[in-house]
């Protein structure tokens, strides 16, 4: 019996280092895609839509939105990522040299994940009293799913690539995928300030530019100028801004505590 019992915890501790072994092997297995497609792919997206307060401002919490500021640097990296992820599990090895960029950007993805996911645990425990906030533990399994992939098409790309090539391009791919979107980032919020303390001409100028991209900006910000406002042409603007950026109508929201 001692011996068998030995024998079972070899056997258990075999299985665990077979396990970790064998996400970075080169052939997967049908369950491992499966959990990538749904802790990289579909979870991530229904986050996204479900948010209840990290990048959209939400009633639950009675307050601006956790990280709202951040949003167009989220949106934009994680559409990427998604995507990426998404060609990499549909087409593998036969993306050639792409792996070697796609290595980059799964590195950045990965480590932003895990950071978010860091950065909002006080909410996702908070949370977790209505359940919802089991989403929030969704970025941690997300990261461990890009960064194996960032493993992967490293392994993929090793044979199209010198191994200095191969180095630079990840270097230059993670770069250009973590300042691309911060760069965005910093001029939509640019926008929305200069939106926020223009004249009414200016109001109508950055409201236009900012409806090219208006399902990544935090409009929210504009709720609580619209309250401050004494002057009616200017709060009709920013009223107006608001609409055309969110699609509601600030006469219905201006009333709750949220701004």
């Amino acid at each position: 019996m001692e011996k068998l019992k030995l024998d079972e915890k070899c056997d258990f501790a075999s299985g665990n280092k077979t396990f970790w072994r064998r996400q970075f092997q080169k052939g997967v297995t049908n369950k491992q895609k499966v959990f990538d497609w749904i802790f990289g792919v579909i979870l991530p997206v229904l986050c996204f839509s479900a948010d209840p307060a990290i990048f959209k401002t939400s009633e639950l919490w009675g307050s601006s939105a956790y990280l709202a500021v951040l949003k167009p640097f989220a949106y934009l990296l994680s559409f990427v990522s998604i995507m990426a992820l998404m060609a990499s599990l549909i087409w593998g090895a036969k993306l050639r040299a792409l792996n070697g960029p796609l290595a980059g950007l799964f590195f950045v993805g990965g480590i932003i994940s895990f950071g978010v996911g860091i950065i909002i645990l006080p909410v996702t425990i908070a949370g977790l009293i209505i359940f919802i906030g089991v989403l929030g533990f969704v970025p941690f399994l997300s990261s461990a799913v890009y960064l194996v992939h960032a493993f992967r098409s490293l392994d993929r790309a090793k044979p199209v690539f010198e191994r200095a090539v191969l180095i630079r391009t990840i270097v230059i791919t993670g770069l250009f995928s973590l300042i691309t979107p911060a760069v965005i980032n910093l001029e939509i919020e640019h926008s929305l300030a200069r939106l926020r303390s223009g004249s009414y001409e200016t109001i109508q100028h950055e409201t236009e530019l900012l409806r090219l991209v208006s399902p990544i900006v935090n409009a929210d910000s504009l709720r609580s100028e619209i309250r401050r406002e004494t002057d009616q042409a200017r709060k009709g603007a920013l009223a107006d801004a608001y609409e055309k950026l969110t699609g509601a109508n600030i006469e219905r929201q201006v009333r709750s505590p949220i701004g």
